[in-house]
């Protein structure tokens, strides 16, 4: 289970997190109040430790002279404090430079299957930033061990290129047509000469 460190954005409400819910089928923001219970410190529940400064409130709140609808809620928590999610699926980190700074993004199931992601925002620097936005397609950026809660970014892995040598015509042919209609044109053209000298020796 990764872990968040809370920051302060040091434009709006003082030292605080924001907590917001994705609700992935509706591709809209929802009420997060019932997945506050996730959020935790250490083994206690974030909300018996630190109070709300500023509520969900779609239809807009004014600040600094600005209204806009804020999707989350804050908390008043110290820049530092260590937050994890309980039955999250850590996703990623990311620099949100609309407005968010650092923010984790955690993928869950409620209790009808529905799917959400947690977002946690206002970062300070300990979190290790992934990637440069949110994931989309619910893959985790990272690996975490599972005798730490540090953030381990998981090794790179390049399949190794086929050996035309060793495949049937079919497959040759297969993997032409798969690289064409993967719109790799430069990948199919530089492999088709190789591809080309093993089909006509078979």
């Amino acid at each position: 289970m990764a872990s968040f460190y809370t920051g302060n954005t040091g434009r709006s409400t003082g030292e605080h997190l924001d907590f917001r819910v994705w609700d992935v089928a509706a591709g809209k923001y929802t009420d997060p109040t019932r997945f506050t219970d996730r959020m935790r410190i250490g083994d206690r529940k974030l909300t018996d430790v630190y109070g709300v400064t500023s509520g969900y409130q779609p239809g807009g709140r004014t600040l600094h002279g600005i209204t806009k609808p804020h999707h989350g809620i804050d908390y008043g928590t110290p820049t530092g404090t260590k937050v994890t999610i309980d039955g999250g699926q850590f996703l990623t980190t990311f620099d949100d430079k609309s407005g968010g700074g650092i923010t984790s993004q955690y993928g869950i199931t409620d209790d009808d299957g529905g799917k959400f992601e947690i977002l946690l925002m206002h970062g300070n620097d300990k979190n290790k930033v992934l990637s440069d936005v949110a994931r989309t397609d619910g893959v985790p950026s990272i690996v975490v061990p599972p005798s730490d809660t540090d953030v381990v970014v998981a090794p790179e892995t390049k399949a190794a290129p086929p050996n035309y040598a060793t495949m049937s015509k079919a497959e040759i042919n297969t993997e032409y047509d798969r690289l064409r209609k993967a719109g790799d044109v430069f990948a199919a053209n530089k492999a088709g000469h190789e591809m080309h000298k093993a089909y006509f020796k078979k």
